[in-house]
């Protein structure tokens, strides 16, 4: 699994970051989107909320069953230290972790959208504007499909 971190909005102290699997590719050939993740940077620490959606946390305890040498928490270490291993940005994360689908994930906003002459345009998919990659919606797993993961149960006992 190769993990790749694309910039989708940032200001002096935040970003929004999406996270994409370069290994597995869509019927577009374009890496999976498996992710998003809002994060502040504060003097001394980074605060924010990771998404990792439940389509590939699902596909991904197919492919990488208990025993496996990679595991979630593997793979949320590897993208909490690419955005904490820059220079001059503190080591110290409190990050809130969730589980949603893709296909409840959208993007609403005022914003004018621009012509086409402008080469501007703004579209309701929040990825599908960036660098020509567009992602289709995937749908929904069935219903009932048992979470096996440490994250989840981490998830159902907090308070």
């Amino acid at each position: 699994m190769n993990i790749k971190l694309k910039r989708v909005v940032r200001t002096p102290h935040s970003e929004e970051i999406a996270i994409f699997d370069t290994d597995t590719r869509d019927e577009n050939e374009a890496a999976v989107n498996i992710g998003k993740l809002e994060v502040h940077y504060l003097e001394d620490q980074v605060v924010g909320t990771l998404l990792l959606w439940q389509e590939f946390t699902r596909g991904f305890a197919v492919t990488y069953p208990p025993g496996s040498d990679l595991t979630m928490d593997d793979v949320i270490d590897r993208i909490l230290s690419e955005i904490t291993e820059s220079l001059g940005v503190a080591s110290e994360y409190g990050i809130e972790i969730y589980y949603p689908a893709v296909s409840n994930q959208g993007f609403v906003s005022n914003y004018a959208v621009s012509g086409p002459d402008d080469g501007d345009e703004v579209e309701d998919d929040e990825y599908a504007a960036t660098e020509g990659e567009e992602f289709e919606e995937e749908e929904g797993l069935p219903e009932g499909e048992p979470r096996d993961d440490e994250y989840f149960r981490k998830l159902q006992e907090r308070p």
